[in-house]
């Protein structure tokens, strides 16, 4: 093997197999998959090596990348795979996995081991991260480091949380992520797109017009206790973020998809123009990362995008709730019936300080410092319930990023008179109870999000 073609930046294959064992595998957990596959075609001495290290080398690298989110990631993994994928998802299908799911997040932090995975789900979930989720990452933080700068900048904030210095000018943002940010951002990433795979468009197909498989008081009841409610809230971050991007870029391509796609000859009568390219563009953020990824990271001439978005573009499943549109009296209905222990120490007021940025444990909570500065330090159950805080991501950055980019100069305090706290017992009479069944829609109205979508960007 003298001869043999060296692996691109990698010493020659005869130098690699002179290498004893060990040292051989520490050359290979440095490489990614496509220098590990050129290595294996080159020699069969390595071929037999990367065959059976490959599994331990990627799986290394997958809980040195997710940490903790490994957990979310193999559920992600395996709601891509049959029965999800070739079955209704109904109560019978989605409840059993959830509480399953719940039980992992809480027995098993470090996720599945090496022996409980295939060959297969490991190189799934390894490419999944590396090709979709990672570069969405960064666009994600650039995106939402940006707002940050332009509302500080822009508006007349009063400042509820002191910063510890006056820090660097707002505009002058770092980009670099600390590892409890990425971690974060991550998480709510998984999340989103588990919440897809058991909710939202499989693919481009005829529209579903009727009844949900899973009603949606019930869907709210499967998932709303899942998550402590500002992990919830990095999730309905992220799910934000994906459906003002597909507004944006369905407004943008605008006339060309209304007159062109074939998503729309599906249905008859066809829904009012505004309509239905919003539907679409929410229906396709209920896909997932994939169509996002394939949008935000695509080249090629405008044409090429328009056939891009034709391929992608999908109707609303029934059964999606798209959490950051959703009124707070939805969760108060569930809440009535479904008290949790969150609720109760939301009810008796429980002090919830912040204990700095990291992991939370059985005996520690770590809620990030945006979560402590619009509750004021004491326990809240609530979530998803305004859109001014999903702009910025306000749950995803450490104590010092807020302190040092003016964001503690937002004030909260207007965001909680209205909410219900320390009240378990949501209407004062039954006039009000009665009234409240009639609630319609469940969703914001559309035109309140005007503005905020007319200055995204579909790219990074």
């Amino acid at each position: 093997m003298e001869g043999a073609t060296p692996v691109d930046g990698s010493p020659s294959c005869s130098h690699i197999e002179s290498l004893p064992w060990l040292v051989r595998y520490n050359v290979m957990v440095r490489l990614d998959l496509s220098d590990l596959n050129a290595l294996a075609r080159a020699s069969p001495i390595l071929y037999r090596q990367v065959k059976q290290d490959r599994p331990r080398i990627l799986y290394g690298e997958l809980k040195t990348m997710l940490g903790n989110t490994l957990v979310d990631a193999y559920a992600v993994y395996q709601t891509s795979r049959p029965p999800f994928t070739t079955v209704i998802r109904n109560t019978e299908v989605v409840q059993p996995f959830l509480e399953s799911y719940a039980n992992k997040l809480q027995t098993e932090k470090a996720g599945p081991s090496l022996g409980d995975l295939s060959e297969e789900a490991i190189v799934a979930m390894w490419t999944f991260q590396t090709t979709i989720v990672a570069p969405i990452v960064e666009v994600f933080a650039r995106w939402t480091l940006g707002n940050i700068s332009n509302l500080v900048e822009t508006q007349d904030y009063e400042v509820s949380w002191p910063p510890d210095g006056d820090g660097p000018h707002a505009s002058h943002l770092e980009i670099e992520l600390s590892a409890t940010e990425r971690m974060r951002i991550l998480r709510g990433m998984y999340r989103f797109q588990l919440y897809c795979h058991l909710f939202g468009a499989r693919c481009r197909g005829k529209p579903r017009f009727g009844y949900p498989y899973i009603e949606l008081i019930d869907v709210i009841g499967l998932v709303h206790d899942l998550f402590e409610p500002w992990e919830f809230e990095e999730f309905v971050c992220i799910q934000w973020y994906a459906r003002m991007k597909w507004k944006h870029i369905c407004t943008t391509f605008g006339d060309e998809i209304n007159e062109t796609s074939p998503l729309f000859e599906e249905v008859s009568p066809p829904p009012p123009y505004g309509k239905r390219l919003s539907a679409s563009g929410s229906g396709t953020a209920s896909r997932g990362l994939r169509p996002l990824h394939a949008i935000l990271f695509v080249g090629g001439d405008h044409a090429h995008r328009i056939k891009l978005m034709h391929e992608v573009l999908a109707w609303p499943t029934e059964e999606y709730i798209d959490f950051s549109r959703v009124s707070p009296y939805w969760q108060f209905s569930h809440r009535k019936t479904n008290r949790s222990e969150r609720d109760w120490k939301e009810f008796r007021r429980e002090p919830l300080p912040f204990n700095g940025d990291g992991e939370s444990d059985q005996s520690n909570l770590r809620p990030p410092a945006a979560w402590v500065m619009l509750w004021e330090g004491k326990y809240s159950n609530i979530r998803f319930f305004d859109n001014d805080l999903l702009v910025w991501g306000y749950v995803m950055w450490d104590r010092d990023r807020i302190d040092s980019t003016g964001a503690e100069k937002i004030t909260f305090s207007q965001r909680l008179e209205p909410l219900p706290l320390g009240n378990l017992d949501y209407s004062s009479s039954e006039e009000e109870e009665e009234e409240d069944d009639y609630i319609e829609p469940y969703y914001y109205s559309d035109e309140l999000e005007d503005d905020e979508s007319a200055s995204l960007e579909t790219g990074s």
